[in-house]
């Protein structure tokens, strides 16, 4: 009986107790030279998240596009339009208990060009 969680441990990528991890993911980001750019451009992140808890119940929105919006909302100056550029974009996880809670973010950090 206890050769099942165990294997289900080993084959999540996840801790048994606490789970704490930063994956890089890759995306096609804008450049300097593709928008209009200015040195004083801010600096602003989002992030989305996505919960889960006993693998039976799961809620949130990770998505890319929910982080974007997040980031924009809270820019300096108050919630505005604009084009993020030199985005870095980080899977953030954290899990414990072998999985039972599990908090899954996408973290968007770059610049804010004036649209």
């Amino acid at each position: 009986m206890l050769l099942l969680p165990l294997l289900a441990a080993a084959t999540s990528a996840c801790g048994i107790l606490y789970t704490d991890a930063k994956v890089p993911r890759g995306w096609r980001t804008a450049s300097p030279s593709e928008v209009k750019s200015s040195p004083d451009d801010p600096l602003v992140q989002g992030e989305s998240c996505a919960h889960a808890v006993l693998w039976l119940v799961a809620w949130g929105d990770s998505s890319y596009d929910r982080a974007l919006k997040d980031a924009l909302q809270h820019a300096p100056g108050g919630p505005r339009d604009g084009i993020m550029y030199d985005v870095r974009s980080d899977l953030k996880v954290k899990a414990y208990v072998l999985g039972l809670y599990t908090k899954e973010c996408t973290v968007l950090n770059g610049k804010l060009a004036k649209p």
